[in-house]
């Protein structure tokens, strides 16, 4: 009984099984993934291409939220969207760490949002700019989109210390 556990893969099926066999959770994780990695990563590069394009829009949208001295607006106007195109590409191209980045900043994105949402501002949360600009209730929807997207991290994290190694590095899933 100890040795048939022991030889079973960390997904929980024996090496020889047929996959049509495993189950449906094991079959799909691997697509769940890619799609959830890729999807996530496309995101921030869309947005920081687009923040990167509108500087200053997205300096005024900054400005808005009056968290920033004035002179680190046109800084971190250029900066942030600079580290979210290059951790979206991270995240896209498998760089170690790309996850975290991505993970960090969505947690920063809360927290302004969520202040944003608590002094009940009305403006634009600056997160896809012109899609944005004039809407009501951006600041809301995107703190509710983000929280989407940290699930989504939380799953590429988990996942691949569930069922082993991640799916494009392991074996099984090729």
């Amino acid at each position: 009984m100890e040795r048939e556990i022991l030889d079973k893969k960390p997904g929980g099926h024996d090496p020889g099984e047929c996959p049509a066999r495993r189950p449906l959770w094991d079959r799909l994780y691997p697509w769940a993934y890619h799609v959830l990695r890729v999807g996530l990563g496309g995101i921030f590069i869309y947005a920081g291409v687009a923040k990167l394009f509108q500087a200053q829009a997205f300096a005024h949208s900054l400005a808005q939220f009056d968290l920033l001295p004035d002179a680190l607006v046109p800084v971190v106007a250029l900066g942030l969207p600079a580290l979210e195109l290059l951790a979206g590409l991270g995240l896209v191209l498998q760089v170690r760490g790309s996850l975290a980045v991505i993970s960090s900043l969505l947690l920063i994105f809360l927290a302004v949002l969520g202040y944003a949402i608590l002094r009940d501002l009305d403006i634009d949360c600056g997160c896809f700019l012109l899609e944005e600009i004039g809407a009501r209730n951006s600041v809301k929807a995107a703190f509710w989109r983000d929280l989407v997207m940290v699930a989504a991290t939380f799953f590429l994290f988990w996942a691949p210390r569930v069922h082993g190694a991640a799916p494009f590095l392991s074996k099984r899933h090729k």
